[in-house]
């Protein structure tokens, strides 16, 4: 916790004289501290990495539970999820801030363009603008999205202001005006994803301009010292300081006049708490948040060839048990059509994947508790094993639907409707009855007829998610950094959704709706955060090698060429 000697009024005085002078500071020399962060992230990505693995390995009795096979997962994902995002999102940060210096906006490869999406028809549960303005950002072909990402693409689609050229306009305003906002940001780190606390505060001193407080979750108490270690240049320059605070920490920063925003990633209830303990104080500032997600993944039926089934299914399975379902877009709730022949296949399959994992311990605060209240079971020896419970009708177990349960178990349930449009319109109703707007999941099979292609692009352009991945779990749409992350528009502080505003938009497009992140049905090699990867740890540590090389300006090539072998191995 914080010492009693640290002085809140103090420090946030202390960061609100660096806000002011970073205020005044060009573009192209905040790419040059984006970019020695990057550095030094990179620098200390093992020690980094080491720290979690080690936080993720002790049960809540407080012993270390941590089989070989385990930590080699553990280290795959906290590298992936760790430095590597962190990584990523400093290096477009720096790349986006030297194309404004130079041109007065964000360059992307492909010009913006406008869309027209599929008009509202009688049966759909949803709507969007006739029209939206679609900027690809994905790939970035100088950080080898190529291979790293083969055959991925994403789309941001922002609400139509009429022309290519007025949006143009707009944006070019959005990048020299969001970078200054000034004042200073109270960021209340999450717990369960170390990334997310670099990524918040990297995102307000960068895309807004602020000065950051940084409270870190007691979880990660552990953590600090490396989180002061990686972030060193903004620590250095005064606009970071990392701290671990308890909630009247939190009312007294609140308090100051230097604080002008706040941001928490977390739960709602924690949000509303913090609303109402802080309601007068935050009355004049801005607020923005990040809440989590009911996760649904829907797999239209047809026929997928076996290997493309079982990879689509390996997806599913490791987006469950990755950090052990302690994510806010682990999937919670997979939809599958009743008349789909192949069904029984694609779930043996998420089943034998997850039976084959180790346990892991339990080690997110509550995480025993809410196991037994939705489940009727206790954990045995504080680990738990992920699970998929197969056939779980809403009607009949209500609670798996009405809530995120931070414990990794996902539930299938089957969706009514015999031709592609029914399930459509079925499966569209049904995911927009589940808490929250953050991200969802839609695998479909190639090869469909016109008709019913026609059906499922429109559940998939109008399905109110602040992320929608097709073929891929919502994850790397957060992993590639490029694509704003929050939930749908039309939160409020009242029912925030899944939250307020966005992280993770270096480009500073403005007026964003939401994205589409497409991938293959099948993607060789295999991703390294499967947790079965045989060579996922060295291919993360090769990743995260890549991006520290091309952030010191060495171009990443040999890192790239390193891994090969363990490419091939995989």
């Amino acid at each position: 916790m914080v010492s009693s000697q640290f002085d809140v009024a103090k420090e946030c005085l202390r960061l609100s004289q660096a806000a002011d002078r970073w205020k005044s500071i060009a573009p192209v020399d905040r790419a040059e501290l984006a970019k020695k962060t990057a550095q030094s992230v990179g620098e200390e990505a093992e020690a980094w990495v080491r720290a979690a693995v080690a936080m993720k390995s002790v049960n809540p009795d407080g012993q270390v539970v941590c089989s070989n096979e385990l930590r080699t997962m553990l280290r795959a994902e906290e590298c992936a999820t760790g430095p590597i995002a962190t990584l990523r999102l400093l290096i477009l940060t720096e790349q986006a801030l030297r194309s404004i210096g130079k041109s007065g906006v964000t360059n992307v490869s492909v010009k913006p363009r406008v869309t027209h999406v599929q008009e509202q028809n009688s049966e759909a549960s949803c709507s969007t603008s006739s029209s939206l303005l679609s900027v690809d950002v994905l790939p970035v072909r100088s950080l080898y999205d190529p291979t790293i990402f083969r055959g991925h693409q994403a789309t941001v689609r922002c609400a139509n202001s009429g022309s290519v050229e007025t949006f143009m306009k707009l944006w070019e305003e959005e990048c020299q005006r969001r970078p200054h906002s000034s004042g200073v940001a109270v960021v209340l780190g999450a717990g369960n994803v170390t990334g997310l606390v670099a990524a918040d505060a990297v995102s307000q001193i960068f895309e807004y301009g602020r000065a950051v407080l940084l409270k870190i979750h007691p979880v990660q108490s552990s953590l600090a010292t490396v989180f002061r270690a990686a972030l060193k240049p903004l620590v250095d320059a005064g606009l970071l300081s990392v701290v671990v605070g308890d909630p009247e920490f939190v009312r007294d920063a609140i308090k100051s006049k230097e604080v002008t925003a706040m941001h928490l990633t977390g739960g709602e209830e924690t949000f509303q708490n913090i609303i109402r303990s802080n309601e007068s104080e935050l009355g004049t500032k801005k607020i923005t948040c990040e809440l989590g997600n009911v996760t649904p993944w829907i797999v239209v039926p047809g026929e997928y060839p076996e290997k493309d089934l079982l990879y689509q299914a390996d997806q599913v399975a490791a987006s469950i048990a990755n950090n052990s379902s302690f994510n806010c877009i682990a999937t919670k709730v997979v939809l599958t059509s009743r008349h789909w022949k192949q069904r029984k296949q694609f779930l043996d399959r998420i089943e034998q994947r997850l039976a084959s994992l180790p346990a892991r311990p339990a080690w997110y605060p509550g995480a025993m508790d809410l196991h037994q209240k939705a489940t009727g079971r206790s954990i045995t020896g504080g680990c738990v094993r992920p699970r998929l419970l197969q056939n779980v009708q809403r009607d009949d177990q209500p609670h798996w639907f009405a809530q995120e349960w931070f414990i990794p178990i996902a539930v299938e349930t089957v969706v009514d409707g015999e031709s592609i449009e029914d399930f459509c319109a079925c499966v569209s109703r049904f995911v927009h009855e589940l808490p929250g707007t953050l991200a969802a999941s839609v695998t479909r099979p190639d090869g469909m007829a016109t008709h019913d292609a026609s059906h499922v692009e429109f559940l998939i352009e109008h399905l109110r998610y602040g992320v929608v991945a097709v073929n891929a779990w919502s994850a790397l749409a957060y992993a590639v950094a490029n694509v704003p992350w929050g939930g749908f528009p039309g939160g409020t502080i009242e029912n925030p959704q899944s939250g307020l505003g966005h992280v993770h938009n270096p480009l500073f497009l403005p007026v964003v709706h939401n994205s589409i992140l497409r991938a293959p049905l099948r993607v060789w090699p295999p991703p390294p955060w499967f947790p079965w990867h045989r060579k996922g740890e060295q291919l993360a540590q090769g990743v995260a090698e890549m991006y520290a090389a091309i952030a010191a300006g060495k171009g990443g090539l040999w890192n790239r060429v390193g891994m090969l072998p363990n490419v091939f191995r995989s």
